[in-house]
């Protein structure tokens, strides 16, 4: 067999091993395209639009005070306490003696010039035997002792402090018995309980004209006022320069106490079956005013001109109908 011959063998023989051993080596798998799923459904979180009534308003809080009252105090003398009569809270009836001041030495000063001017008397009636200038001298005397009399008895009547009014005490000095009482240190404060106002002050008393008619709820009872003082017509240097005053006729100050709270209501604006949504479902961009609204099951944005607005609701002018939903 030539070189030629035996290359050619060879090479059929290599041929055919390599073409039988494919058929031994494992079928691939089919590539199989993974299987279509239908995109989950979006679930949004929505408020209807309903209809209902708005209203903006200002409320405050304040409490039942006298209009005025009386001060009371010793004037200008000074002593130990010897008596207090009467206390916060109780009421007084005018010329009620309230309080005292140890007198004894002025009681003792009193008893003398009354001695005295007794004296003075029965000299002046025997002087009418003598001469005139005897009746003169005499009468001269009872009139120096009968001053003097005078005198001693303001003294003493000025350590008795008597209620220049009636009314009821509001303030009562904590000073003890036999501790000092100083010139002018107030004593007692009594106010009259038939002349009551309601005193409100902060955000109300600033928001609110002279003049406005309010909404007052005292003792779970509905009433109506009208503002008679207000801070910016209030002087500079007054206590009552935060403060509005509110007058009520129809408060009975017989169904309350003074210092009882009260809520007043001032009502701006108001509107009766309109369509609301709550405020923070709101949305401004620049000039623009908006909601997103759910459509079909997708959120889309919806102009809407605004009416009255609280810090919880918004009345929509237009741009949304009842029973339109809002995506929260």
């Amino acid at each position: 067999m030539t070189t030629r011959r035996f290359a050619i063998i060879l090479t059929i023989l290599l041929f055919t091993i390599t073409l039988t051993g494919c058929f031994f080596l494992p079928e691939e798998d089919e590539y199989l395209p993974p299987p279509l799923r239908e995109p989950g459904r979006i679930e949004y979180t929505t408020v209807e639009v309903t209809r209902g009534d708005i209203s903006d308003e200002v409320r405050g809080q304040g409490v039942v005070e006298a209009r005025s009252g009386v001060v009371v105090s010793f004037g200008n003398i000074s002593g130990l306490l010897k008596a207090l009569h009467f206390r916060s809270g109780h009421d007084v009836e005018e010329g009620d003696l309230m309080a005292e001041l140890q007198n004894d030495e002025l009681l003792e000063k009193l008893r003398r010039q009354e001695i005295y001017t007794r004296l003075a008397e029965i000299d002046f009636e025997r002087s009418r035997r003598g001469t005139r200038l005897d009746r003169e001298a005499a009468q001269l005397r009872l009139d120096l002792s009968k001053l003097d009399l005078e005198l001693a008895r303001e003294e003493a009547e000025r350590t008795l402090l008597y209620a220049p009014v009636s009314g009821r005490i509001v303030y009562a000095t904590r000073t003890m018995i036999n501790e000092q009482i100083n010139p002018y240190q107030d004593i007692f404060t009594i106010v009259d309980m038939s002349d009551l106002v309601l005193r409100v002050s902060g955000e109300f008393a600033s928001r609110t004209p002279l003049g406005t008619e309010v909404k007052i709820m005292i003792n779970s009872e509905i009433h109506f006022g009208t503002i008679i003082q207000v801070p910016a017509l209030s002087p500079v240097d007054s206590e009552d320069r935060d403060i509005a005053v509110i007058e009520c006729d129809t408060l009975d100050p017989a169904d309350f106490n003074l210092g009882t709270g009260f809520l007043i209501i001032n009502e701006l604006a108001s509107a009766e079956d309109a369509v609301i949504v709550q405020t923070s479902f709101i949305r401004h961009d620049g000039g623009r005013t908006y909601v997103i609204l759910l459509e079909n099951g997708v959120p889309v944005e919806r102009n809407v001109v605004i009416g009255l607005s609280t810090t919880t609701l918004t009345e929509i002018i237009s741009g949304l109908s009842e029973g339109d939903l809002l995506v929260q």
